[in-house]
Order: structure tokens, then C-alpha cells, then sequence
């Protein structure tokens, strides 16, 4: 049986030359459609507001990373999830003129007039119960729907999406991004890398914020490595054991940097499978299996 790119639907039907995902609870709902001929979540190896520590990654490593800009400069991160949106963090993008913005795709070398391409944003979906506060964001998610379909290639392809109810308490992860490579330094010129690991949410609830968190929220943490400013709305990576990459978490708040036994907070993706589903009916998924 395929996995298509939304978690917890189970039946396909081919129409087309595509696949229409069908929800295994009700058959009356529009679902995005799924192009068997292209497959999601694959790192460019085969073929670190924020990463404080870390490493530069192999050039196009992960194919999906996106570049926000906002007036010409680095703004935030993302993750190309489909043909037509880029996933992001919904503080990136609330208090702005979304007229401002673009998407890069295919970078590594943010100086390399070279590498990916800039393309304009058609319009922004904020989460309808976003909420903001002195300390953290609440639903703290967004989509950007692109001027005109991506056309994917060796350096710009998308990443999977989880499977409802994944649990990934105690897994290595990555976070990647162009943000500060030290804490009161400027952004990186190319693209970093961290590993870290997600700590289980009832250990996270004791540390110095946990009053602010909710279950649709992760916390991932590592000693001296973290994402910073620059990296908000970047993604939070696991590898599954064939090689592929699913997308777990978007760099949502902390306190300060890689500070010591304070981890980074992390939007649960699992928990806004149906919130995706429901604003991309229009978009194209690779296969996710």
C-alpha cells in the first residue's frame, strides 16, 4: 500500500495520471492530487533566526530548504512540501507587507547569482488561530502559495510530510538553515546544518518555559548547537531508516541560543496534517512511501 504525502489517508485512486488521495473516513472530501511519477523526501547527497553551531551542508543536501526574503533580504526559512507551497512559520509573516516577499529555491550559496531562483509569493495563508505573546507563538504556522508551479529538479524538490500520530520523542533529527552561526553574529552565507534530538514533551514541560507549550508543540535540543534568528519557519528534518526525509517540526521560539538545558520549540506538524490538507487542494504531492 502507498503512503500518499498527508498521514492518515489510506486509499488512492488513479485519475489522469495522477493520484486522488482519499481519506479512509470519508470518501465526500477534495484531497490534493499525488504525481506517481515523482517521489518526495530524497536528500541531494545521494545524487545550522538560526543554526548556532552546526555544519555547512553538502551543496543542495536538502532540496527542499527555501529561502524567504523580504525586501531582498534573509527573512525566515521554509520547506517546498508540494508544486505550489512553501511551509513556513506564521511569525514570519504576520506583521509584514506580504507584497515584500519572495521565495529562493535551489540555493546553497545565498551570494551565488548562480544558484536556484527567486519567485514571487501569489498570496499568504496565516493560521486562522495564530496567536502571539511576549515569549512564544501559539499555531504558529503559514503557507506561501507561489506565483506558478515549481518545476522540480536535481536541486529543488519537496519533502514528505509525517504520518498522523508519529511519535518522535528520543530520534535524532536536523534542523538547517541560514541564520546566525553564532549567537550575536550575522547570518551564514551558506547553508548549515545541526543534528539534535527530540526531547519527550513531559521532560520539556519542566524546563524554565514550560508553561508556555502545548501538545502541538516539539522540543528538540543538543549541547552548543541550536537555530537562531534567521532560521524562524526553517525546517525540523527526520531521516527515515529508507533514506528519505519527512518534515517533523518548523522552527517556531526559544530563549536566547544553544543555551544550556534550554531546548528550541518547534511546530508539531503532525498535528496540522488536516489544516494542510485543507489549504492545498489546488497543489501537486510527490509520492510519499
Amino acid at each position: 500500500m502507498l503512503n500518499c504525502c498527508l498521514g492518515d489517508i489510506t486509499r488512492i485512486l488513479f485519475l489522469a495520471g495522477f493520484v486522488l488521495m482519499i481519506d479512509e473516513i470519508s470518501c465526500r472530501k477534495t484531497y490534493p492530487k499525488v504525481n506517481p511519477n515523482c517521489e518526495c523526501g530524497w536528500s541531494g547527497e545521494g545524487l545550522s533566526n538560526r543554526i548556532v553551531g552546526g555544519s555547512i551542508t553538502v551543496p543542495h543536501m536538502f532540496p527542499w530548504i527555501a529561502a524567504i526574503f523580504y525586501k531582498g533580504a534573509l527573512h525566515c526559512g521554509g520547506a517546498l512540501i508540494n508544486d505550489r507551497y512553501v511551509l513556513t512559520a506564521g511569525h514570519c509573516i504576520k506583521w509584514i507587507d506580504h507584497r515584500g516577499l519572495d521565495v529562493g529555491l535551489g540555493m546553497h550559496d545565498l551570494k551565488s547569482a548562480s544558484e536556484g531562483y527567486v519567485i514571487p509569493i501569489e498570496r499568504v495563508i496565516l493560521h486562522e488561530d495564530f496567536e502571539s505573546d511576549y515569549l512564544h507563538d501559539t499555531n504558529d504556522i503559514a503557507l506561501l502559495e507561489l506565483l506558478r508551479p515549481v518545476r522540480f529538479s536535481d536541486t529543488i524538490q519537496p519533502i514528505c510530510l509525517p504520518m498522523g500520530g508519529s511519535d518522535y520523542s528520543g530520534h535524532l533529527v536536523k534542523v538547517a538553515g541560514w541564520g546566525r552561526v553564532t549567537v550575536n553574529g550575522g547570518a551564514s552565507r551558506y547553508l548549515r546544518q545541526a543534528t539534535l534530538k527530540v526531547m519527550p514533551f513531559d521532560i520539556c514541560t519542566n524546563t524554565s518555559f514550560g508553561d508556555h507549550l502545548t501538545t502541538s508543540m516539539l522540543c528538540a535540543y543538543n549541547d552548543n548547537t541550536d537555530a537562531c534568528q534567521g532560521d524562524s519557519g526553517g525546517p525540523l528534518l527526520y531521516e527515515r531508516a529508507n533514506g528519505r526525509y519527512e518534515l517533523i517540526g518548523i522552527v517556531s521560539w526559544g530563549i536566547g541560543c544553544a543555551q544550556p538545558g534550554v531546548p528550541g520549540v518547534y511546530v508539531k506538524i503532525t498535528d496540522y496534517l488536516i489544516w494542510l490538507r485543507s489549504h492545498t487542494k489546488d497543489a501537486v504531492y510527490c509520492l510519499n512511501r
